[in-house]
């Protein structure tokens, strides 16, 4: 396999790809924050479909647990674990700002791949801070849809390319 070397932006070296999913499906109850049965099993499914997919990410992030939800937690924890990562949730749902300016800007992340489990209402919020071009991502993200995967590259000079990549399962 080819190393990419990191492309530099403005001085600034990008990580290679950031992938952005939203979590898997929600219990009926509004106020239950887990993974319902479906949800459960499309976090199994992502153990075995995203490496085989986009090869083992260097990082992965999740929102950080609120009273309303758990879920983007569960959906990459057993991922996480299976390769051995750890799962940074340490950023709010509402710190979507923060986070890409991290990924972007801090040296660690650079030639690197990350995996990014948010809320769909602030996810192309997200995708614009990671500096996707509008269009390239659903705005809004569809309340009904859990099971899209957005692949930004980094690997050209420029603004990331997006793809929008629908899970096999």
């Amino acid at each position: 396999m080819q190393m990419l070397l990191p492309i530099l932006v403005g001085g600034i070296a990008m990580p290679n790809k950031i992938f952005v999913m939203r979590h898997a499906e929600k219990m009926d109850d509004p106020n239950d924050p887990n993974l319902s049965e479906a949800g459960r099993a499309r976090a199994q499914a992502l153990v075995k479909w995203f490496p085989e997919k986009f090869g083992r990410p260097d990082f992965i992030f999740a929102t950080s647990i609120s009273r309303h939800s758990e879920r983007p937690i569960q959906t990459v924890m057993p991922l996480a674990e299976n390769l051995g990562l750890p799962l940074n949730s340490t950023f709010a749902d509402q710190d979507y700002g923060a986070l890409a300016k991290l990924l972007l800007t801090e040296p660690k992340f650079a030639g690197k791949s990350i995996l990014v489990c948010w809320h769909h209402g602030n996810i192309p919020s997200l995708m614009n801070r990671l500096g996707a071009s509008v269009g390239t991502y659903p705005d809004p993200w569809n309340s009904k849809v859990f099971d899209l995967l957005l692949e930004a590259d980094y690997t050209e000079a420029g603004q990331p390319k997006v793809s929008q990549i629908t899970e096999s399962f």
